[in-house]
């Protein structure tokens, strides 16, 4: 879904309203080749109106479900997607400072508002950096090979102390003990 600015200008007084089915698979292959597997129909509500101050404010529920590589082992994940987002949209780039940084604020590109890309670029920026298998959930095994293996962060620690404590020279421990006072 792509709107003109042209076109939304007859949404001044009542906004757009969208009850619609996406198939945006092939969009997210494409923008997204390793991180998306499948992408099933998504289910969009919102609106999209103008603001007092003539900015375009896009409001959208998406839901549907996402198939992604497993972080761990690569194997197809399947989430549910089930997110709300609101993003405004300006004209003139300058404006860009009356914002604050973190303000999901974006200028329009070709006076073009495309609802397809700001949908999927929303899904992908709601995906957890671990993802897992139900398996891998389950399972205390990390990944290992030949002459390497993957350890918990917990381990990680638990052997950084360790070291710590054989690296320290026996007769400067009593200093140790010193500093605690």
């Amino acid at each position: 879904m792509k709107y003109n600015k042209n076109q939304l200008q007859k949404y001044r007084q009542n906004a757009l309203k969208i009850d619609t089915t996406l198939d945006l698979e092939t969009l997210a292959k494409e923008r997204f080749p390793t991180t998306v597997l499948a992408l099933s129909n998504l289910h969009v509500i919102g609106s999209i109106c103008y603001d007092e101050n003539e900015d375009i404010l896009l409001k959208a529920k998406v839901t549907g479900q996402i198939t992604v590589p497993s972080s761990r082992s690569l194997a197809p994940v399947i989430r549910e997607i089930d997110l709300n987002f609101d993003e405004r949209y300006i004209e003139d780039d300058k404006r860009l400072v009356d914002f604050e940084e973190t303000d999901p604020v974006f200028v329009l590109e070709n006076d073009t508002l495309n609802v397809d890309e700001a949908i999927l670029d929303n899904v992908i920026a709601e995906l957890p950096l671990q993802i897992l298998t139900p398996e891998e959930v389950e399972s205390d095994q990390l990944p290992s090979g030949k002459d390497w293996h993957v350890i918990s962060e917990q381990a990680f620690e638990n052997e950084k102390k360790k070291a710590d404590k054989i690296d320290l020279d026996s007769r400067m421990a009593k200093l140790d003990d010193f500093f605690k006072k």
